[in-house]
């Protein structure tokens, strides 16, 4: 598939503190129909802005058309989507705090499964899609997301600046640090750093930390340089059983499955590529 249909671009200086990028893909149905569209569980959530036709989510092992945008919770699972024309969408991928201001619920609420952004953003929805519709490039596309989140975050409240430390320290750890550990690296109570997490992010911290140490692995699987004892040593696991009974527990499959599997999918390359500055 030709990376150039898929652009990842930074969003304004202003947003960097609550948002990492936006995607803009755009891939002709030919091509997109032999792909397998799997989203993988992150330290972070997504919104989804379909400006084609809309594609189908396999839930419950069958496949439901997903009519509007909507912000995907944390997942604990990969998902499954199939698109039914050309494949057109932007993806906004938000720092792990960078949502939760936004909502007015915990974004644990939905976790593996999305919120139309109709009940979320209550207005504004139907302009926002007919500007990025009728944009003439994506640089437009992008400064037209970047007014709009701007405006929406004028309105939220500021974030507690203790969480950026604290997720500096989990993932400086690629996840692997007990609460005890980080309670004294940060000089915080352990119900304290607890609060914070749920709070800011919208998940409690086990969950935050497990996606962080499994984001490190498949990292550490795509790089094709270790054995699988490796990889769970790297990854602080104190057995190789242990590693692959939790990635099993994730992923429905073994490591070396998985990743024979995903190799070359078009996820990888969603997830890999760098935003760059437009």
């Amino acid at each position: 598939m030709d990376g150039q249909n898929i652009c990842k671009l930074l969003p304004d200086f202003k947003l960097r503190d609550y948002i990492q990028s936006y995607t803009f893909i755009n891939i002709p149905y030919e091509q997109a129909s032999q792909l397998d569209f799997w989203v993988m569980p992150a330290s972070h959530s997504r919104m989804i802005f379909f400006l084609g036709e809309a594609s189908l989510q396999k839930i419950d092992g069958k496949f439901e058309r997903i009519e509007s945008n909507g912000l995907s919770g944390f997942y604990s699972m990969p998902h499954l989507f199939v698109p039914t024309q050309s494949l057109q969408q932007v993806i906004i991928q938000f720092t792990p705090w960078g949502v939760q201001p936004l909502l007015d619920f915990p974004l644990s609420d939905i976790t593996d499964t999305r919120a139309d952004l109709q009940f979320i953003f209550k207005s504004g929805m139907d302009k926002l899609r007919s500007g990025l519709l009728a944009a003439s490039d994506t640089n437009e596309r992008k400064r037209i997301l970047d007014a709009f989140f701007v405006d929406q975050y004028r309105k939220t409240k500021a974030i507690d600046q203790r969480i950026k430390a604290l997720v500096q320290n989990i993932g400086g750890k690629h996840g692997n640090i007990s609460l005890d550990q980080l309670s004294r690296n940060a000089f915080l109570g352990e119900r304290t750093i607890q609060r914070i997490v749920h709070s800011a992010i919208g998940i409690n911290y086990k969950f935050f930390t497990k996606l962080i140490r499994l984001e490190y692995v498949r990292a550490l699987l795509g790089k094709n340089e270790y054995s699988l004892h490796e990889v769970a040593l790297k990854a602080g696991y104190f057995d190789q059983a242990h590693f692959i009974h939790e990635f099993q527990s994730v992923y429905g499959e073994s490591p070396r499955a998985f990743h024979k599997r995903q190799n070359n999918q078009m996820w990888n390359q969603v997830e890999s590529k760098e935003p760059r500055q437009q």
